[in-house]
């Protein structure tokens, strides 16, 4: 979903005005997504999601929800202090002037985030792009990968395959 929004202009404007729609064009059954809101980071603005009533999280879409996700802690912490929280629970550091805005799932709203394209990833294909997306940042709690994590990520498999 992601890639697809990073190379497709025309199918990104879709996702974030009709996500659910917008998904269904790829081929992916929203599950039981009421509506689907995608909020897209920018170089001002950071979004990350929260349920604060019970865990609301679009799973049929984005996987398995973290376990974090569904501590208090993180729903308490994440709305009062959304910059401290991203940082001490997550190592994400967002600059003083990006603005941060929290998004509250409910069972009619499942909410994720389009996290901005990582430089140096011109030229990548769809696929290539898609491995760059981590569960944490399509909820705002982290960025996608850089290219370079990636070829690291192999070498230490093939390291990893040798023993």
């Amino acid at each position: 979903i992601v890639a697809r929004a990073w190379v497709d202009p025309e199918f990104k404007a879709r996702l974030i005005t009709r996500g659910r729609e917008a998904v269904r064009e790829l081929g992916i059954p929203p599950g039981r997504v009421g509506k689907l809101g995608v909020a897209e980071n920018t170089d001002s603005v950071h979004h990350v999601v929260v349920c604060t009533l019970c865990s609301c999280y679009p799973y049929d879409l984005l996987g398995d929800t973290p376990w974090w996700y569904k501590q208090d802690i993180y729903k308490k912490r994440i709305i009062s202090d959304p910059r401290g929280t991203l940082q001490e629970m997550f190592g994400l550091t967002i600059p003083r002037e990006v603005e941060i805005r929290v998004h509250d799932s409910t069972s009619d709203i499942r909410w994720m985030v389009l996290p901005r394209r990582p430089a140096e990833t011109e030229g990548m294909t769809e696929e290539e792009l898609a491995k760059l997306v981590t569960r944490d940042s399509v909820i705002g709690a982290g960025e996608p990968h850089f290219p370079s994590h990636l070829s690291e990520r192999r070498e230490v498999e093939q390291v990893r395959r040798l023993i």
